[in-house]
C-alpha cells in the first residue's frame, strides 16, 4: 500500500511541474476547487485528497482613499415656482406700408430741408396761333401782306413746371400772370392777364398726388381800323388735370414721373379780317403732357428743381371761314398744334430762415432758365383769305426768371417773379412777364 501512495505522489508532482511550466492550469474532477501550482504554494495529499496551501502571508487591506474632489452637498429643496405676472399687451403701432417704387427704406420720413425747398416759378404761356392774311387790295389771294400772332383756342396754357416741384404736396393756390405784348396785330398789341385757381391732393401715403388747375384770362379784344383786323377771346381756359408719383426719394433728393391732361374746355378763337370775312378756330384738341421732375436739397440753404416735359396734341382743331357778316360757311379745314418740348432748371438759396418766428419765417431767392422748342414744323390750313398756323415754322424760346419767396406764419407762401425773354422777337411769346402766387400748404 505504501509503495502505491509514493508512486501516486511522485506522478502528481511531476504532472504539476509540467503544467506549471507550460502555463496551463490542471483540473481534476476529484479536486474541488481547481488548483494552480505555484512556487509559493504547498501541495499535500491525504486520504485520496490533494490540498494546496498558499504560503504567502495575507496582506493587510489598503485603507480607503480619500475622495480627490470635495463632494458637493445636496442642494436645498427648491422653493415653489411663482407664476409670472401677466403683462398687459401693448397696442401695436401701425406699420407704414412699403412702396417699392419710392424708397429703398420703407417710407423713411423726408428731412425738413427737402420738404421746405420752394417750388419752381416757371414761365408759362404756351405758344400762339399764327395767322397770315391776304392784302384786300390784291387780286391774288396767294399774295400775303402780313403775319400776326393770336391767342390759341382755350387761351394761354399753364404747364406742370409752373409753381410746382417733384414732391407731392397738399396745397391750395392762386396764381396771377401779366404778359406784356403777348398778342400782336399789324399796328397794335395786347397784354394778357391770366388767373389760375388750383389745388393738389396727395394719396398713397403722400407718394402720389392729383392736381387740378383752372386758368381764367381777361377777355381780350383787339382791332385795327386801318386794315380791319380784329379778334376776340373769352375768359374760360382749359382745365388741366395732373397725376404725379414719386419713383425715387431719399433725405436730400426726389424724382417724380407725371402726366398732365389739357382738356379742351376753353373758348374758341374768332378773327375778323377786312371787316367782312370772319374765321373761327375751334378749341377741339386735348393735349397730353408727360413730364419728369427732379428736386434736390444740396445743403441746408441751396436747392434745385428741374423739369423735362413734352406737350403733344391728340387731335386737330377745326377751322371755318365765313364770307360777309353772318354769312354761310365757305371753307372748312383743320390745324394741328406743334409738339413742344420744355426744359427747365431752377436754383435757389435761402437768404433767411427762422422756423420759430411768428410772422416771417423764411426768405428765398430763385434764378431759373426755361427753354421751349418745337419738335415738328407747324401745320397750316389755307382758308383762301387767311391761313391759320404758326407763322415761324419752328422756334426756340429761352426765358430768364428771377423770383422771391416769403414764408409767412406756418403754412402760407407768398411768391413773386419777373420773366424776361433772352431771344429775338420771332422766338418769344411776350416781351415780359410778372407773376404773383399765394400758396396755402395743408
Amino acid at each position: 500500500m505504501l509503495p502505491l501512495r509514493l508512486l501516486l505522489t511522485f506522478m502528481v508532482t511531476v504532472v504539476g511541474m509540467l503544467f506549471s511550466t507550460t502555463g496551463f492550469a490542471w483540473q481534476s474532477t476529484s479536486v474541488r476547487p481547481s488548483v494552480d501550482f505555484r512556487d509559493d504554494a504547498e501541495l499535500t495529499v491525504a486520504d485520496d485528497e490533494i490540498t494546496l496551501q498558499d504560503k504567502t502571508p495575507a496582506k493587510p487591506k489598503d485603507p480607503p482613499k480619500p475622495p480627490t474632489r470635495p463632494q458637493t452637498p445636496p442642494a436645498p429643496p427648491s422653493r415653489p415656482s411663482i407664476p409670472p405676472v401677466p403683462v398687459p399687451a401693448q397696442p401695436q403701432q401701425p406699420q407704414p406700408q412699403f412702396n417699392p417704387f419710392v424708397n429703398p427704406q420703407p417710407n423713411q420720413p423726408y428731412l425738413a430741408r427737402l420738404s421746405r425747398a420752394p417750388d419752381m416759378f416757371g414761365d408759362s404761356f404756351g405758344s400762339f396761333t399764327g395767322l397770315t392774311f391776304a392784302d384786300p387790295n390784291t387780286t391774288s389771294p396767294d399774295i400775303k401782306s402780313s403775319e400776326i400772332r393770336l391767342p390759341k383756342p382755350g387761351g394761354p396754357r399753364v404747364f406742370k413746371n409752373e409753381q410746382s416741384r417733384a414732391m407731392p404736396t397738399d396745397r391750395v393756390f392762386g396764381l396771377y400772370h401779366h404778359f406784356q405784348n403777348a398778342y400782336r396785330l399789324e399796328t397794335a398789341s395786347a397784354n394778357v392777364d391770366l388767373f389760375t385757381l388750383g389745388f393738389e391732393k396727395t394719396f398713397l401715403e403722400g407718394n402720389t398726388s392729383i392736381e387740378l388747375r383752372m386758368p381764367l384770362s381777361n377777355p381780350v379784344g383787339l382791332s385795327t381800323g386801318v386794315t380791319g383786323q380784329s379778334f376776340q377771346t373769352h375768359a374760360a381756359g382749359d382745365l388741366i388735370v395732373t397725376f404725379k408719383g414719386l419713383v425715387y426719394s431719399d433725405e436730400s433728393q426726389a424724382v417724380a414721373l407725371g402726366l398732365a391732361v389739357n382738356t379742351p374746355t376753353g373758348s374758341d378763337l374768332n378773327v375778323t379780317v377786312n371787316s367782312v370775312n370772319s374765321f373761327t378756330l375751334k378749341n377741339d384738341a386735348a393735349h397730353l403732357i408727360p413730364f419728369v421732375a427732379y428736386q434736390a436739397a444740396l445743403n441746408d440753404d441751396v436747392f434745385f428743381n428741374g423739369f423735362l416735359q413734352f406737350d403733344t396734341p391728340t387731335n386737330a382743331n377745326s377751322a371755318q371761314s365765313r364770307s360777309g357778316i353772318g354769312g354761310a360757311i365757305v371753307t372748312n379745314g383743320s390745324v394741328t398744334d406743334q409738339t413742344l418740348m420744355y426744359v427747365d432748371a431752377s436754383f435757389g438759396y435761402w437768404l433767411f430762415r427762422d422756423d420759430e418766428a411768428e410772422f416771417l419765417q423764411g426768405l428765398a431767392g430763385v434764378l431759373e432758365l426755361h427753354y421751349t422748342t418745337a419738335l415738328n414744323r407747324a401745320d397750316n390750313v389755307d382758308l383762301t383769305v387767311v391761313e391759320f398756323g404758326a407763322t415761324s415754322g419752328r422756334y426756340d424760346v429761352l426765358n430768364l426768371t428771377v423770383g422771391l419767396q416769403a414764408n409767412i406764419a406756418r403754412n402760407t407762401l407768398l411768391r413773386a417773379a419777373f420773366v424776361t425773354p433772352l431771344t429775338d422777337s420771332r422766338n418769344r411769346f411776350f416781351d415780359s412777364e410778372f407773376s404773383l402766387a399765394v400758396v396755402f400748404q395743408l
